[in-house]
């Protein structure tokens, strides 16, 4: 089977993956998840992203840029690198911050459905207090912070789309069947989290399901996109800008793993040398096949 075809075959799966993972606790009256199980994949995930940039996509882009025709600076690889770090850093953390806007919609939340904000006196009929059994009754305060939450959690689709996107390339622009699987299982690995993170950031705002849906759904779509731009790079373009994407991509990857996927588990330091244990593990197990496999390829070659 051509190589772009199981491109094609991972990004299927990739995309199931990650419609499973918001479908079927948004249809469940009731979802809990294994809290230490998704953060140890996390964990996980965190050094398969490190292993995968330092172990196989920087040297993979020193290499590209070393076989340009031309005297080149030698810093330029690692400048592109940086680059990708500070794109995604900038969509994160400047122009969206969605870690910050989950924290901004739970406190919204939480202040929304306090006592004070959920009864006012003064709004029922003849100032007669609420039963307990009694709904809450809707207020201003509550509408307003559904609003806002409604808004923060469309923009953190938009920074976690700009996100998929980037990871996705990468998945286009791999040389061989083996990077590919590689690329998959990383993001495998790491996508349900950020799907189940959406997915709550959605609930949490209020919006009807059907919306839900349709937003996900947007979300969804995003990872074939992706695919489709790093594959359209990697066939038409210029030596150049293959290169400048792995670059960019190792960059994205850098801060995935190093800003982002690490500090976050480690907030929490229950279970810190579990999860400490899955990041080592997962940086050496992608080492070890990543150096197996250019092993096989070298001897390929030779051949």
């Amino acid at each position: 089977m051509p190589l772009n075809a199981w491109k094609i075959v991972f990004q299927i799966m990739l995309t199931s993956i990650n419609v499973v993972c918001w479908l079927l606790p948004l249809r469940a009256k009731n979802f809990s998840e294994n809290k230490l199980l998704l953060s140890l994949a996390n964990a996980f995930s965190g050094g398969v992203f490190l292993s995968l940039a330092f172990g196989h996509l920087i040297p993979e882009c020193i290499h590209g840029f070393s076989e340009l025709p031309g005297d080149r600076n030698e810093t330029i690889p690692y400048m592109a690198i940086l680059f990708g770090y500070l794109v995604i850093f900038f969509m994160e953390k400047v122009a969206f911050d969605h870690h910050g806007l989950l924290n901004d919609m739970e406190t919204e939340q939480k202040s929304a459905m306090s006592p004070s904000a959920a009864v006012d006196e003064h709004s029922t009929p003849e100032n007669t207090p609420p039963t307990p059994n009694s709904p809450p009754l809707p207020t201003p305060e509550s509408a307003t912070a559904n609003s806002h939450s409604s808004r923060s959690a469309v923009i953190l689709l938009g920074a976690l789309a700009c996100h998929s996107i980037l990871e996705m390339a990468a998945l286009g622009l791999a040389d061989s069947f083996a990077d590919s699987a590689l690329l998959s299982l990383s993001i495998a690995l790491h996508q349900p989290a950020e799907s189940i993170a959406l997915l709550v950031a959605f609930l949490k705002s209020g919006m009807p399901k059907p919306e839900i849906v349709k937003f996900l759904s947007a979300f969804s779509v995003m990872g074939p996109i992706g695919v489709c731009l790093g594959m359209a790079v990697k066939q038409v373009a210029p030596p150049i800008v293959d290169a400048l994407m792995l670059a960019t991509v190792a960059g994205t990857f850098i801060y995935v793993g190093a800003t982002e996927v690490i500090p976050e588990e480690w907030e929490d330091q229950e279970h810190k040398w579990v999860k400490f244990g899955a990041l080592l593990f997962g940086i050496t197990s992608i080492f070890i096949i990543t150096q197996y496999t250019a092993g096989l390829e070298g001897a390929a070659l030779a051949n």
